[in-house]
């Protein structure tokens, strides 16, 4: 059989395919039969046959060959072995018959038996639409494997248009009224258990092959009826294979026509065989078997074979002869059972036949109903149900508006009439009145008068007729309808059941001999699957390593056009540069440096424009480096700024139109992915994790975070391994381990929260691979200097890592335990980080901004002293207290503390506003009129305003909502709107800015562009604005200037344009001095004695309960910690406008200080320091030390406590200085040594090309040296006990002459060269690119970076210029007194780092032991030097030295100069103790 399935369809597949008409085979004696269609649409049949041709394919000649020797060995050997026969009755010998020839009949692939028991209903179909169905007699060779294609059935409306059915009235009970005609009443309908659909056509398979096997399974069918006792039935529906329901009644009907056909030539050749009873008895069991499947939809069209067949085999019965055989009588009860089946059949076929159709048709049917009078209304069988359903269908009939119709309907009438007289009088007179009478005298004219007068009577008593006669009829006609569909959906159900259990049985069959092949295959298919996934992945492995490598090559490519383009490149780009705010953090947590901005295009956002000036011309919203706007995010909550939250920017009409129409033809098609696909685009992402690794690291976690960047989350891996962290983006670990790109990732294991604030809680559609790159930052565990827990969302599920570089992230989990579990392993692996900033001198200032004391394990006792306590507990308060740290580090501080940070804008650091003035042209910091009353909130600044928000608490807590408790501001002082309003002039917070208006910049009137606008708004004017101040408003200068020319669009009105910020007369118009005089009025007296109000409101007890209450401080109750838990919220939509609430409304901050906040009082006395009491330093007569070397530099040593001076050519080595390095020796070499026993540690030749010109470290573990060579190289200092490695990080060029100087701030991450034709280069250290150029002029004798402030000290000759991080000239004055007046040596005064300066005092060393002390100065015209003080180097005599000053080291109570000839001299304040000195 498996022979027989392969070859037959490889057979019919090479035939022809020219069509030709053919007949319907039948009966010599039935009547002649024409191509109808009908109502009910049930044939599906073909009406073309090819005729046979010589095949001249050899292959396919072959093949015919051998199924033609198989057929006839199996059909001798069923002829002859009686064994086989009843083998083939029993067992599945006919059923492997139908295996074979179902799919070459029906053309098409076969269907699993699993399949069809897990359709619906056990049953697959078309639901409903047409079938065209290409049989094997119509496919070319050229054509390839059979389809099967659905369509309407007039073929005019589209596939999608079509529905199915709608379910149909079973009942027969229809309401009329006695005027209705029989013509326009419904007429109930036998429905079938299936209705497969398609044009009546008729199948004559014409290939000898098909009809070979075909006669195999025939014969054993006649074998059953002719030659056995029990007749069973045929069980198509139990061998019929797996398939649609459209294919299995088209090859059930393919059986039994022509399963009829050769019965009914084996009765021809042999009519005796009508004689026995047991034929007579099967042929009963097949008849109603046909009409099962008849009435059940089975038998396409069958009622016309059916009914031929049935009245020839009557018909013969009735002969005189035969009906008088005895074994004839015995059956005549089976003889009426069969009479009882052809009569439903005819009452079938007639109630379908609609002469709308086809009149033609309707005719020759009831013409061949005349033909057959003989076997259909037998003399001596009086059926009177049939007789009315029949006259029922022939008055349907005799209302048709065609001639033939109503002709052929009274010739049937008047042999009703002539054959049974009696029943159809009882029939006629079944209505009981008088008009029965004439009713009956009125048919019986038919047989006297011809059939046009009878028709021409009954037109003219039509409306008699209707209600006499068809009443009646229909009565009975409904009733029969009913019983018979009833009948066929309990057989239809039976059926169900039967097919359900035969494809158990199929399915349980099928997975055995799955089984069988499988075990069978399974050892070569694993080493043949083995082979090739070794082979695959060492391909895949080669071409990602290709991919990599060209990824890599293009990306130098990019860095190195950058390096050449740059300022002092070899291909300098003269345009002008934009920039961007760097991330890193310097002191107190001041984000200060700009950087060239990295974005690939410029933004081109327009402002929003006035109804009058129509619609902006400019679409591009934000970079391509900028996310663009999401649906469903919730954007502005500033007092007067709402973005349209279902507002999406409109592509451009060049660059999405076509992208747009693309995604929308893919989503009218089932996308199926081909399984290669994976194959072909497979990357190994745990390879490319791996390869991310620093060299000899290993993986020992990996977790799944995101990290924040403004309002951003872009998703990716942490991974902590052995001796680095890392944070790979856009990677994700899924649940099973496996590391894929994060669009791919499962969406329900993401984080559904970043999903809701980034407007993705979307239906899903067709994913677009994104273009991101999988960057990666690494850190040695060494350098992460804190880990912090914080909030998201107001949930637990933060962590902030801060670095020793001054850069830090913001990671978020998906939920609190996975937060707490990695804080924990990141913690353990820091390797007590805490400990070693808080031991390091060179990380203790900012490890003290970064302690969280929430982070801290607490004991029973530590919380019980914190609540009896009467003095806070908190040691940065404290600090405060004594005047230890300044104002701002101590709000930098309580923001650390309170979880703001500058990594989420939605929780940014918040400041006060402390002054009131903003009108006058002179600031009085005297006066208190020009502060803010900083005892109250923004919204309570005037009495008025207070008042308005009183009323409109009272107004709300009488409403008494419980959901929504009342509040007094609608509006918050913090938030992501405010935030960036504010910075909106700076990259990269104007691409959130952008984010959150939809692209566009906000209308001019409405952006921040000048403070006293600002100041009026949220103090007095604006009752939705209560904004507070950020701490660049006493920092960075920058923030005010419009440094990238921003289009910022023109105020309504005055046509002013917006750019720079509008600053208040005492400013000078210049914004460096307005951020100074700022910065000065929060360290003032006022200020502090009345800061802790301001803290109690934000950070403090008055934030919330009463206290709140009193204070004219409650906001609304989301902006609070703890008044909704996200995670309990069970709706949706509820949790996303919960979430858009709290990330763009504002969140108010922790609570920190639980009590009143202690106020600070000024000291009564203050103590001597440089920036008071300059002037009162006293030389010491004598030299601290003297030595015949140049001293180069002056370092003290907080660990020893003493100072350490060097000699020209050597550096000592931070913060313990138990090492140094030197250099200048003939090998060209550098080399370390021990203080203690000078003991060589390391030696490293040819640093640079020649000799070394100067070196300085920036912290213990980075080295920078400059040579004559032109070029800066930076080294790692790797340092163990006993030895110190030198290992390469970057060479960095742009200088055309040797370098002679070199500063660092590595608070800063700042480092500065110059060369000696008088070029200054500001270098980025975490980096190592070039930031600027600070211009060219005489050779810099030496420079110093400020460590605190930034600002930069360039001394030329006897002219100093000072500039600030950024490039910004403060000042440039020459110092010029008398001869030769050049300043050899330079430093500023930045005391501890955290107090107040009073003065900004700066040191200059000259020739002639000469040192004089500057104060920068704010006057009129800007900043200026004011000389404060002079000092000399002398001698024991009292005389001058020649000697010129080489280094400077001043301190809070002393300063300490150095000179060529290597004295080392200290001036201090009277009464200040010596300091040992090495």
């Amino acid at each position: 059989m498996g022979m027989l399935r392969t070859a037959l369809p490889a057979i019919t597949e090479h035939r022809p395919s020219t069509p030709t008409p053919i007949k319907e085979s039948r009966n010599d004696h039935s009547m002649p039969q024409h191509a109808t269609s009908h109502n009910r649409q049930r044939s599906l049949t073909l009406n073309t046959k090819v005729p046979v041709k010589a095949i001249k394919d050899p292959t396919v000649a072959r093949e015919q060959s051998a199924i033609r020797v198989v057929t006839r060995f199996l059909a001798d050997l069923h002829s002859k072995s009686h064994v086989f026969r009843d083998f083939s009755v029993s067992s599945t010998y006919v059923q492997e018959l139908f295996v074979v020839l179902f799919p070459v009949v029906v053309s098409s692939h076969a269907v699993s038996a699993e399949t069809e028991l897990h359709s619906r209903n056990s049953a697959l179909t078309f639901k409903g639409e047409d079938v065209t169905i290409s049989s094997s007699e119509l496919r070319s060779t050229n054509r390839g494997a059979p389809v099967v294609r659905t369509r309407t059935p007039d073929g005019s409306q589209p596939l999608g248009n079509s529905k199915p059915p709608a379910p149909k009235r079973l009942s027969s009970y229809i309401l009329v009224n006695t005027d209705s005609t029989a013509s326009e009443l419904p007429t109930p309908k036998l429905q079938p258990a299936v209705s497969p659909r398609g044009p009546r056509r008729l199948l004559d398979s014409s290939n000898s092959a098909i009809q070979e096997v075909l006669e195999l399974a025939l014969a054993v069918f006649c074998d059953q009826i002719f030659a056995r006792k029990d007749f069973p039935g045929l069980g198509l529906f139990m061998r019929v294979p797996p398939g649609f329901q459209e294919h299995q009644a088209y090859f059930e009907t393919y059986i039994l026509r022509n399963a009829l056909s050769h019965i009914a030539n084996t009765f021809k050749l042999d009519q005796r065989l009508l004689w026995e009873p047991r034929v007579l008895t099967n042929l009963a069991r097949l008849a109603t078997h046909l009409g099962e499947a008849i009435y059940e939809g089975w038998f396409i069209d069958g009622a016309n074979d059916t009914f031929d067949f049935l009245a020839g085999i009557l018909e013969y019965l009735q002969l005189p002869d035969v009906s008088a055989l005895k074994s004839v009588r015995l059956c005549s009860q089976i003889i009426v059972n069969i009479r009882m089946i052809l009569s439903r059949v005819v009452l079938l076929r007639l109630s379908e036949l609609d002469e709308k159709e086809s009149t033609s048709s309707l005719v020759v049917f009831l013409d061949k109903l005349a033909y057959w009078q003989s076997a259909l209304i037998p003399a001596q069988d009086a059926s009177n149900d049939f007789l009315r359903l029949f006259c029922y269908l022939l008055f349907t009939r005799m209302e048709s508006g065609d001639g033939a119709v109503k002709m052929a309907a009274a010739n049937l009438w008047r042999l009703l009439l002539v054959h049974k007289p009696e029943e159809m009088s009882s029939i006629l007179s079944e209505s009981g009145n008088k008009e029965a009478v004439s009713l009956i005298k009125g048919f019986k004219k038919i047989m006297e008068l011809d059939n046009e007068t009878f028709l021409l009577w009954f037109d003219e008593n039509r409306s008699h007729l209707d209600q006499q006669l068809f009443l009646s009829l229909s009565r009975n006609w409904g009733r029969f309808v009913v019983d018979e569909n009833t009948r066929t959906e309990e057989t239809a159900k039976a059926r169900v059941l039967k097919r359900r259990e035969r494809l158990r049985q199929w399915v349980s069959e099928e997975s055995k001999n799955e089984e069988i092949l499988r075990r069978h295959e399974i050892s070569s298919e694993h080493w043949r699957s083995n082979i090739y996934s070794a082979e695959f992945l060492k391909c895949q492995r080669a071409l990602q390593d290709e991919a990599d490598a060209s990824a890599f090559n293009t990306s130098s490519w990019k860095k190195m056009r950058q390096e050449l383009g740059r300022p002092c490149g070899l291909f300098e780009d003269p345009s002008p540069r934009k920039w961007q705010l760097d991330p890193t953090e310097g002191r107190n947590r001041m984000r200060m440096r700009f950087i060239p901005s990295r974005q690939s295009d410029e933004i081109q956002a327009a402002p929003k424009r006035r109804q009058s000036q129509g619609p902006s011309r400019m679409k591009s919203p934000v970079s391509s480096t900028s996310t663009p706007p999401m649906p469903g995010r919730a954007a502005a909550v500033t007092p007067d700024k709402r973005a349209n939250v279902d507002k999406e920017l409109a592509p451009t009409s060049d660059t999405a139109g076509p992208a747009s129409s693309d995604i929308e033809a893919e989503e009218d098609f089932e996308m199926v992915s081909d399984p290669k696909v994976e194959m072909e685009d497979y990357e190994d992402k745990n390879r490319r994790v791996v390869r991310s690794l620093q060299r000899g690291d290993q993986v020992e976690y990996v977790h799944n975070a995101s990290r924040i960047v403004g309002l951003e989350a872009v998703e990716g891996l942490l991974i902590i391994g052995k001796s680095h962290l890392y944070i790979l983006d856009h990677l994700f670990q899924r649940g099973d381990g496996e590391i894929v790109n994060v669009v791919h990732a499962p969406r329900e294991e993401r984080d559904p929260y970043l999903q809701m604030i980034s407007g993705r809680e979307a239906a899903d559609r067709i994913k677009t691979v994104a273009t991101t790159e999988f960057e990666t930052r690494s850190w040695k565990w060494d350098d992460v200097l804190s880990i912090s827990k914080r909030r998201f969302l107001f949930r637990d599920v933060a962590i902030e890592v801060f670095f020793v570089d001054g850069r830090s992230y913001l990671l978020t989990t998906q939920k609190p335990v996975d937060r707490n579990e990695l804080y924990q392993r990141m913690l353990s692996k820091a390797s007590g980080s805490a400990t070693r900033a808080a031991s390091s001198v060179e990380d203790n200032w900012r490890f003290d901004f970064l302690r969280n004391p929430d982070d801290e394990a607490q004991t029973l006792s530590t919380r019980f002293t914190s609540v009896f306590a009467q003095q806070t507990s908190n040691p940065g308060t404290r600090r405060w207290l004594r005047g230890e740290l300044s104002n701002f580090q101590y709000l930098m501080l309580v923001n650390t503390m309170a979880g703001r940070t500058f990594n989420d804008l939605t929780q940014y650091p918040v400041f006060p506003w402390v002054i009131a003035d903003y009108t006058s042209e002179e600031l009085d910091l005297s006066d208190p009129r020009s502060y803010r009353d900083l005892t109250k909130p923004m919204g309570c600044q005037s009495l008025e305003r207070q008042t308005e928000f009183k009323d409109r608490y009272q107004s709300f807590a009488e409403m008494g909502d419980e959901r929504s408790p009342p509040f007094h501001y609608g509006t918050h002082y913090s938030s992501a709107m405010i935030v960036t309003s504010y910075l909106i002039r700076l990259a990269p917070y104007v691409q959130s800015y952008l984010l959150l208006q939809g692209g566009f910049f906000d209308h001019a009137d409405r952006l921040f562009y000048s403070i006293e606008k600002a100041w009026n708004s949220a103090s007095r004017d604006n009752m939705t604005d209560v904004r507070e101040l950020i701490p660049e408003f006493f920092y960075l200068p920058e923030f005010l200037t419009n440094k990238n020319s921003y289009d910022l669009g023109e105020r309504q009105g005055t046509g002013e344009r917006i750019d720079n910020v509008a600053l208040p007369p005492w400013a000078k118009g210049d914004p460096k001095i307005f951020v100074a005089r700022h910065r000065e009025a929060l360290e003032s007296n006022y200020v502090t004695q009345h800061l802790s109000s301001w803290i109690d409101l934000v950070f403090g007890h008055k934030q919330r309960g009463e206290a709140a209450l009193e204070a004219t401080n409650v906001f609304h109750h989301l902006s609070y910690h703890g008044a909704k838990d996200l995670d309990t919220i069970d709706d949706p939509v509820e949790r996303l406008a919960t979430i858009g609430i709290i990330h763009n409304f504002g969140q108010t901050p922790h609570q920190v200080f639980p009590r009143a906040h202690p106020v600070c009082e000024p000291p009564k006395s203050k103590p001597k320091r440089l920036d008071r009491s300059a002037e009162n330093l006293t030389r010491l007569p004598f030299p601290v030390a003297e030595s015949h070397d140049r001293i180069a530099h002056l370092q003290w040593s907080t660990k020893a406590e003493k100072l350490l001076a060097s000699s020209a050519l050597r550096v000592d080595i931070g913060p313990s200085f138990d090492r140094y390095m030197t250099w200048g020796y003939f090998d060209d070499s550098v080399r370390f040594h021990a203080v203690e026993n000078k003991k060589l540690l390391g030696l490293f030749e040819h640093l640079h090309i020649g000799q070394i010109s100067t070196a300085v470290f920036a912290d213990s573990k980075t080295l920078v040296t400059a040579g004559y060579d032109c070029t800066i190289s930076v080294w790692s200092v790797l340092s163990t006990p006993k030895a110190v490695d030198l290992q390469p990080k970057k060479t960095l060029f742009g200088h055309r002459r040797a370098i002679t100087c070199l500063a660092v701030s590595r608070s800063f991450s700042a480092l500065l060269s110059a060369s000696c034709d008088g070029q200054v280069i500001l270098w980025d250290l975490n980096r190592l690119e070039l930031v600027r150029v600070l211009g060219k002029g005489k050779p810099v004798e030496c420079a110093r970076i400020n460590d605190v402030t930034g600002n930069i000290l360039l001394c030329r000759s006897s002219e100093i210029s000072i500039w600030t991080l950024n490039g910004e000239l403060m000042v440039q004055q020459d110092v010029f007194v008398e001869g030769d007046d050049t300043i050899t040596a330079c430093a500023f005064y930045e005391g501890n780092g955290n107090e107040v300066l009073e003065r900004q005092l700066i040191f200059t060393g000259h020739k002639r032991g000469v040192v004089n002390v500057w104060n920068i100065a704010i006057r009129d015209e800007g900043y200026q030097l004011e000389h404060v003080k002079r000092m000399h180097h002398m001698d024991q005599a009292g005389f001058n030295i020649g000697a010129s000053i080489t280094a400077i080291l001043p301190m809070a109570q002393v300063v300490y100069t150095g000179d060529d000839d290597g004295r080392v001299v200290r001036s201090l304040f009277h009464g200040y103790d010596n300091t040992e000195y090495n």
